[in-house]
Parts: structure tokens; C-alpha cells; sequence
């Protein structure tokens, strides 16, 4: 993904990286696991940590965001290297590494009793810990069915590197550049069949920056798009909240009601969005206070750079210029 402002960032490596080199980190884990892919990953980081500067402030700002606090170059390092961890259990979940009994996921049951009554959801994630956590629990058991809304060209690709990773990777990636009648209807099917929608919503799309929600957000205002959100309603289903991450005790996925469902008139359906956006952002803020390392955008998320009156990134010690 592009940084909202079509500038492409060093984390498009995790979502658009180039296929060949991710089917090579594939086969080191397969064969060596974490032991063996995991300095590969490290030295990734390390040259970009080197080489961008602008990752590095930007990672900063959030941190003191979050933090509320000064900012060290040793935890905005720390910070890459959450990413860089981040991948090693994308891979893992991925593979079939993780299993349900790594994770800790009470909002389970919740979606298994959706599910026996043939209802659905809309799932809000953002670039927080890894989702595929909570694919790791849902999925390799064949218990749930999700769906993950994509905004990228790059779908066959990763259905490609899912079928290379494992055979038991069942996570179906969709597509969606517009919403027409006709998405609307083939996810209401799935919907009707208790299956589940994944959409990140912490980010605006690329190449479609005009429409937006803004919102504070750590302290700032910040855009949200309003794709999702207005999704959601349109399809009539409960709204959630969900992550999942790394905690002391291991690996938790989190599942939070935010709408209930139920039908919304189109007069009435902005300000709703807004209301969920509002509830989507506290619980997103909550952890991002909690375990700051975990959130992954490395990019002028506030619009720092384009301030006037731009804040000090209050890294002790630390000059990027």
C-alpha cells in the first residue's frame, strides 16, 4: 500500500513484495524455521532502517503519540523490529505453526454462535499485531470462514503464496476496488452462509484519498475511509472489532461488537459510520497506548511533513537529516 498520498513505503514489502523472494523466505522457514529466516528478515530491516530516514521520523511520532513520551532511537528500532517479528508469524500462520492453542481468542464462541445461525459479520482490522493470528485460530481448523477484502491488484498473488506456504491455508482474498450492486450481493451470500468479512479500515486505500472520515485519533486528527464503515451497513450484519497480537503471556485475538446491525436509512447512515468509527478508534487507540510497537504504519499518517508548524519527533539524540 502507498501512504495515502501515493508515495510508496518500505512496509509494501509485506503486501506487495515481490513473489519470488517471499516463495525463498517460504521455503527457509519450511526448512529451517524461524531460526534460519529470522537474520534474513533482520538484515531486510536493517537496511531500511539505514536507508529511510522518513520511516524513521514518522515511526517516532507515532511512538511519542502513543507513548506520550520522549522517543529513543533504540525503541524506534525496537518498533522496526516488531515488524520484522510481525512477519516471522504472518509466515508462521501461514504455514500451520501456529495453532489454536498459541492463541487466546474468547471471541471464538461469539462468531461460532453467529455462525450456527447462518448470520455473519463485518470484521474491522487495522495494521495493528497480525490478523493472521487470528486466522491461525479460526482458519487451520476449518471452524470459520473469512473473507478478506482487499484494495490491491496483487490478489492472485497471494492466493498463490498462500497455496506455496500450505495446504491448509483456506483464507479466501477478495478483490474490491468499487462497491457495485453485484459486490454488495456476492458478499451478502456469504454473509447468509455465516461466513465472515475482513477489512482494514485504519488506512486510507490507495489511488482513493477524496472521500474520508476525519477523526482524533492519539491526539491528532487523522483520515479514516469511509469504505468500510459504510460497507458494513449497507450489508446489514453485526460490526466487530478485531486484532490480534503479542502479549506477555503469548499470543491473544481480541473481538469487540461495535454495531449491532440492524437497518440504518441512507439519510442517517453517515452519521452512524461515524459512531462506529468512533467506538473502531477507542479500542484501536487502547492497544496501540498498550503494546505501541505493534502498529505498523510507517508513513506521515498526520500529515507532519505538510505542517507548517511541524512537531519535534523527539528522538534523543537522533538526526535524520
Amino acid at each position: 500500500m502507498s501512504d495515502g498520498h501515493g508515495r510508496p513505503e518500505w512496509t509494501d514489502i509485506r503486501e506487495r513484495g515481490n513473489l519470488q523472494a517471499m516463495r525463498l523466505l517460504f521455503w527457509f522457514y519450511r526448512h529451517g524455521g524461524r531460526f534460519l529466516v529470522y537474520p534474513v528478515v533482520c538484515v531486510v530491516v536493517f537496511y531500511f532502517y539505514l536507508t529511510r530516514s522518513a520511516t524513521r521520523r514518522h515511526s517516532a511520532l507515532y511512538l511519542q503519540r502513543a507513548t506520550n513520551k520522549p522517543v529513543t532511537r533504540w525503541q524506534v528500532w525496537r518498533h522496526h523490529m516488531a515488524f520484522a517479528r510481525a512477519l516471522m508469524d504472518r509466515l508462521g500462520a501461514w504455514m500451520g505453526r501456529i495453532e489454536r492453542t498459541n492463541v487466546s481468542f474468547p471471541g471464538h464462541a461469539t462468531m461460532l454462535e453467529l455462525q450456527k445461525k447462518k448470520q455473519g459479520g463485518v470484521l474491522l482490522g487495522a495494521h495493528f499485531g497480525n490478523l493472521e493470528m487470528c486466522r491461525a485460530v479460526v482458519e487451520n481448523d476449518g471452524s470459520l470462514k473469512l473473507n478478506v477484502i482487499l484494495h490491491t491488484a496483487n490478489t492472485e498473488n497471494f492466493n498463490e503464496l498462500l497455496r506455496s506456504a500450505s495446504d491448509k491455508a483456506e483464507v479466501r482474498l477478495i478483490q474490491v476496488t468499487e462497491v457495485t450492486p453485484a459486490t454488495a450481493m456476492m458478499l451478502k451470500e456469504k454473509l447468509d452462509q455465516g461466513e465472515f468479512l475482513i477489512l482494514l479500515a485504519d488506512r486510507l486505500p490507495p489511488g482513493n484519498s477524496e472521500r474520508f472520515f476525519s477523526a482524533d485519533f492519539l491526539g491528532a486528527q487523522a483520515q479514516f475511509p469511509t469504505g468500510p464503515f459504510w460497507l458494513a451497513l449497507m450489508l446489514d450484519v453485526p460490526v466487530f472489532f478485531m486484532a490480534g497480537y503479542t502479549t506477555p503471556a503469548g499470543y491473544e485475538a481480541s473481538l469487540e461488537l461495535l454495531y449491532d446491525g440492524g437497518r440504518v436509512p441512507r439519510s442517517h447512515r453517515d452519521a452512524v459510520c461515524q459512531e462506529i468509527l468512533g467506538a473502531y478508534l477507542q479500542h484501536l487507540e487502547a492497544l496501540c497506548r498498550k503494546y505501541p510497537l505493534q502498529w505498523f504504519n510507517f508513513f506521515d499518517y498526520w500529515n507532519d511533513d505538510q505542517n507548517t508548524n511541524k512537531r519535534d519527533a523527539g528522538v534523543t539524540g537522533h538526526n535524520d537529516r
